[in-house]
């Protein structure tokens, strides 16, 4: 898992008369946020960011280069793993329609025993748009994880609405179980999922476009694509609605798949 652990920065591009160069500049000089996971923006016009730290806790401030006091969002540090390697808190996503419902969905692993990610949706408060409701928890999906690494743990909604979630093959080396190539498992897997509606005795339903909704072999039909070692970040090309995926390799790769429904990527 790759971890930021200072002050994230950006890249901008300066010309030249022969050439061109790029540079880095401190986007927030007055912050800084221990191991932190995941940055998200925020889709109701305020220009907030959000930052997400390993630990448990989600940060909040304005997109101001001179900002230097975040706000606590949302503290889960007594609810995350804090035994390190890769857990923790690790994905966050604002539903399409958070302005009028106040839903946003986290990924976390659990700090009770035998280990699991937990996929929960929370609601802000109605009083205060910087602050969460912590009572509000309501868990979407569990999913036990076998060791401590490749928890996977991003979250996206796509331009369909859905929500994109991604689980690694469980951890240890070379996937000893091999769990990426069962279709009867969840990990080793990017999922697609409507948390719209419940079906099936799930607080989520199966889109009918997944390629195995309906399926009769025991494949799970929240499954997008497969065969992933630990898609630990990916994103939407808005322009053409293809989605980017970075793999965690083993020995001598890293990979950048352009990931399609119902793809095996080999791990």
């Amino acid at each position: 898992m790759k971890r930021l652990i200072t002050a994230f920065v950006i890249i901008y591009f300066c010309s030249a008369p022969s050439y061109s160069q790029f540079g880095m500049k401190a986007a927030f000089p007055n912050m800084t946020f221990p191991l932190m996971t995941e940055l998200v923006s925020v889709n109701d016009g305020t220009g907030r960011i959000f930052v997400l730290t390993q630990r448990g806790v989600i940060y909040v401030f304005p997109d101001s280069a001179g900002t230097s006091n975040p706000k606590v969002f949302l503290d889960l540090t007594d609810s995350v793993s804090q035994t390190g390697a890769e857990t923790g808190l690790l994905g966050l996503a604002f539903h399409p329609s958070y302005p009028g419902n106040g839903y946003f969905y986290v990924d976390y692993t659990t700090n009770q025993l035998p280990l699991r990610s937990k996929i929960s949706r929370f609601s802000v408060s109605p009083n205060n748009p910087d602050s969460a409701i912590k009572s509000s928890e309501f868990v979407i999906l569990t999913l036990a994880q076998p060791y401590q690494n490749h928890n996977g743990g991003h979250l996206v909604f796509g331009p369909d609405g859905y929500l994109y979630i991604s689980f690694g093959d469980g951890g240890n080396g070379g996937d000893p179980n091999n769990y990426a190539q069962n279709r009867s498992v969840l990990l080793g897997k990017l999922l697609r999922i409507n948390v719209d509606s419940a079906s099936g005795g799930n607080n989520y339903s199966i889109p009918v476009t997944n390629p195995f909704y309906g399926n009769t072999n025991g494949w799970r039909q929240e499954i997008y694509a497969w065969g992933l070692r630990n898609t630990w970040k990916y994103c939407f090309d808005l322009p053409t609605g293809r989605l980017w995926a970075g793999d965690v390799g083993e020995a001598s790769w890293e990979e950048i798949d352009i990931i399609e429904s119902g793809k095996n990527y080999g791990w």
